[in-house]
């Protein structure tokens, strides 16, 4: 007959499991650049490099103008090197409302455009690099480059 200890060995592995788990979401409720702690775990786990990139445009430029920051210069290069030789789509959705040189459509194309540059000195081929400017207005715009 079992003694009721081997009977509930169970709960220690059950408790190391759910230690695990409140240590993964501690991690992603931390996540200081979401960006990055996906692309390790991506790693981590040996799946494909990111296929996607999104960000709030305000993030990636100066206030009011379509100049990127040091960092997002950064950022874009490190998933150009990281997306190889895919054809990638530069997508914009949304307006800024209020530009200073530009009205909110010339601001959303000017930074949708920064970005492409950007990634074709970066090393993708300037004809595998389409972009999609969606005409909404308001709300800020986004910024997504996507596997086409």
């Amino acid at each position: 007959m079992k003694s009721s200890a081997g009977r509930q060995r169970w709960a220690l592995s059950f408790a190391d499991l759910c230690l695990l788990l409140l240590g993964f979401f501690v991690l992603l409720q931390a996540k200081p650049d979401a960006n990055h702690l996906a692309a390790g775990l991506r790693a981590a786990f040996g799946a494909r490099a990111n296929a996607a990139l999104e960000e709030k445009a305000d993030a990636w430029f100066e206030p009011g103008e379509a100049v990127l920051t040091p960092q997002s210069h950064k950022t874009i290069d490190d998933f150009a090197r990281n997306v190889g030789d895919a054809a990638l789509i530069v997508s914009s959705r949304g307006t800024e409302p209020n530009a200073a040189r530009f009205d909110g459509w010339e601001l959303a194309a000017a930074r949708t455009a920064a970005v492409a540059r950007e990634l074709a000195k970066a090393g993708i081929a300037q004809g595998k690099i389409a972009i999609a400017i969606d005409p909404s207005t308001g709300g800020g715009q986004l910024i997504q480059i996507t596997r086409n």
